[in-house]
């Protein structure tokens, strides 16, 4: 099964010691001690310094300034869909993915919600004033209203449809959404 981006930070946390001789707590004393502020700067010092890789050295720096780019869901939608408007349509086509089937798991990003099942196959985004439904779709699939996605943040993702309103949901988006959850 694929690891969201929260489990794969999770799991870098989780094997900093195995992977690094330290764990996050003696890389953070690291930082406090070099005293550097910037984020990039210490990246770049843990990534040459000590030869960690970039997602390690990025979550190390992150966790150091406090940051967590995974939120939970809630946090995320607060942060993504900025009106009341794209909200209520986030909420309107999360309900119709998570009526799929009980195995859907929600693993939010900086600026997309992704759904999974055994793999990534849809995520909800906003776009001016609505919201976007990336679908990861057979290839055959991509035509009548269903347009191929364009920088939605997830190279599994092949087919986008946007909803400006709930009116806009239709039988072609319901058919798509569920061929996409059957193949992944």
């Amino acid at each position: 099964m694929a690891l969201g981006p929260k489990q794969m930070q999770e799991s870098i946390i989780r094997n900093l010691k195995d992977k690094t001789g330290k764990d996050l707590s003696e890389w953070i004393s690291i930082l406090e001690a070099k005293g550097i502020q910037d984020k990039k700067e210490a990246m770049a010092h843990l990534k040459s310094e000590y030869k960690l890789g970039h997602f390690q050295a990025k979550i190390i720096c992150e966790q150091a300034q406090g940051i967590d780019q995974y939120k939970d869901a809630v946090s995320f939608a607060d942060q993504i869909f900025h009106t009341q408007g794209t909200k209520s349509l986030f909420h309107f086509v999360k309900e119709k993915i998570l009526l799929l089937g009980g195995d859907v798991r929600e693993q939010p990003c900086q600026t997309y919600i992704p759904y999974y099942r055994k793999n990534q196959f849809s995520l909800i985004t906003q776009k001016k004033e609505g919201v976007i439904l990336g679908l990861n779709l057979p290839d055959n699939f991509i035509a009548n209203g269903i347009e191929p996605a364009k920088n939605l943040g997830s190279e599994r993702i092949n087919g986008q449809v946007f909803i400006g309103s709930k009116e806009d949901w239709n039988p072609l988006i319901a058919a798509a959404l569920e061929v996409a959850y059957k193949n992944n």
